[in-house]
């Protein structure tokens, strides 16, 4: 199953870029990307849960490999992931422990983690990186600000900012999904363990 295509957005650089922060309340829509050194920001989606159009309950396990000063890190995360009309959540385990929960009913996004969490953690962006690897390709399309684009095919999504290509999603098969964000530099694999719902 090509579930959780992400993130956290849940999940260092994204399963650890998607979990920090206790509560947020970000507005519905993606947020307003900012200038960064003559960039434009990555988008933020906040895409409501009904626009998944089917439901979703997932268990995966994520290896997340990030760029650090000691070279490149490796983490393994076990998330599990409910998404309906209603709600989109997620938990991300490690080590046997509760890392992180995030829960995204369209209007609020509230999270909650455990002290030991790396404090890097975004969950913002792990919600985003989830959207991008799941929702349906044209409502990802409408959220995208001017300047954004999301091409894709069945195997593959890539989401460009004009010429450049900053993340690209691979489906290698039914149960895998290859996240590379290449603005950031961090990747994900995704395996699907045990899962229900269709494919994006």
């Amino acid at each position: 199953m090509r579930g959780l295509r992400l993130t956290c957005s849940i999940l260092a650089g994204a399963a650890f870029a998607v979990l920090a922060g206790c509560a947020a309340t970000p507005p519905a829509g993606p947020t307003p990307p900012v200038a960064e050194a003559g960039r434009p920001a990555v988008p933020l989606l906040r895409l409501p849960p009904a626009s998944l159009g089917r439901t979703l309950h997932l268990q995966q396990q994520i290896t997340v490999r990030y760029p650090s000063p000691q070279g490149e890190q490796t983490r393994d995360i076990l998330a599990l992931l409910e998404a309906d009309a209603g709600h989109t959540r997620l938990a991300a385990l490690a080590g046997g422990q509760v890392l992180a929960r995030l829960d995204w009913d369209g209007s609020d996004l509230h999270v909650t983690r455990a002290p030991w969490a790396p404090a890097e953690l975004v969950p913002e962006r792990i919600l985003s990186d989830l959207q991008l690897s799941l929702w349906p390709v044209a409502a990802i399309r409408a959220a995208l600000p001017p300047g954004w684009r999301l091409d894709a095919t069945p195997a593959m999504r890539r989401l460009l900012a004009g010429d450049e290509l900053v993340a690209e999603i691979r489906y290698p098969d039914a149960a895998t999904t290859e996240f590379v964000q290449r603005r950031d530099g961090y990747r994900l694999t995704i395996r699907t363990l045990q899962g229900e719902g269709a494919r994006p």
